[in-house]
């Protein structure tokens, strides 16, 4: 039966900040013992203290241990109508009212890559018949993760939600059951690994935050909604997950909500 650490979590935060330099306290306590017994089980230990013990004598598993908070389970356009509500009318709408050039979007936690190229394929195909450009800033705390999207091969079941002709213009068949990203998707995107929480020392036009602030507590949740706020352009754009809101937090003080059903956000006018 496995050990229940959620209340004796301190030496391993330590131990992972004493080797990587790195806080992680702002990971819900239920998330990083879910973490923290699967790196047990992956190295082969059942004993929580013989595991701190490792730790505190290895940088690699404080790393591993790190990289392990890294959410890499997506597929290409997840939960559809939030990007038929971005393609059909928050992007058009946006295009009005804005003079931004190129636009600049940034995905957060991007993980193996679905959701920065899918961001790349929707401002790609909205901006085709105009001379605006684009650049998608992806960042993530896996640099395994970063690796596996910068050469863009995926397999089918992360494709189901591509529509065929976007397929047909936007990937290239590599072998049976995969495909990979176009060189012109590809290519505008930047990779940088990154905790959310630290500074990019970039404007942005468009944040997709989705299905990671779900692993932070709420104190977290405040300074990154007041960051976005910080980093996006005037009249902004934030897309959360589903079950993602600011409901409770200082978030509505900077962004108002003008498609619920959708998550999507926008930068209140100062």
């Amino acid at each position: 039966m496995e050990p229940k650490i959620i209340h004796k979590l301190d030496p391993v935060i330590s131990e992972v900040k004493k080797k990587t330099g790195i806080n992680i306290d702002n990971f819900k306590p239920t998330f990083l013992e879910r973490r923290i017994l699967f790196r047990m089980r992956t190295v082969g230990i059942l004993d929580y203290d013989e595991y701190v013990k490792l730790l505190s004598t290895s940088f690699d598993e404080a790393k591993s241990l790190y990289t392990a908070f890294s959410i890499n389970v997506t597929k290409f356009f997840r939960d559809p109508h939030v990007w038929e509500k971005l393609e059909n009318d928050i992007i058009p709408n946006f295009l009005k009212t804005t003079r931004f050039s190129p636009i600049r979007a940034w995905s957060c936690g991007s993980a193996s890559g679905e959701e920065p190229h899918s961001i790349s394929i929707l401002l790609n195909d909205s901006l085709k018949e105009t001379r605006i450009g684009y650049q998608v800033y992806a960042t993530d705390i896996s640099a395994d993760a970063i690796t596996h999207a910068k050469k863009g091969i995926y397999r089918n079941e992360n494709l189901i939600n591509v529509h065929p002709e976007r397929l047909n213009t936007h990937f290239e068949k590599t072998s049976e059951g995969h495909y990979q990203v176009s060189s012109v998707i590809r290519n505008r995107i930047e990779y940088e690994r990154l905790d959310m929480l630290k500074t990019t020392g970039k404007l942005f036009d468009i944040i997709f935050c989705r299905n990671v602030l779900i692993y932070y507590d709420k104190d977290a949740h405040e300074q990154i909604f007041k960051k976005f706020a910080d980093v996006l352009k005037k009249d902004g754009i934030l897309v959360l997950g589903q079950d993602e809101s600011m409901i409770g937090t200082k978030g509505c003080n900077y962004f108002e909500l003008p498609c619920p059903k959708e998550r999507i956000y926008q930068k209140k006018s100062q």
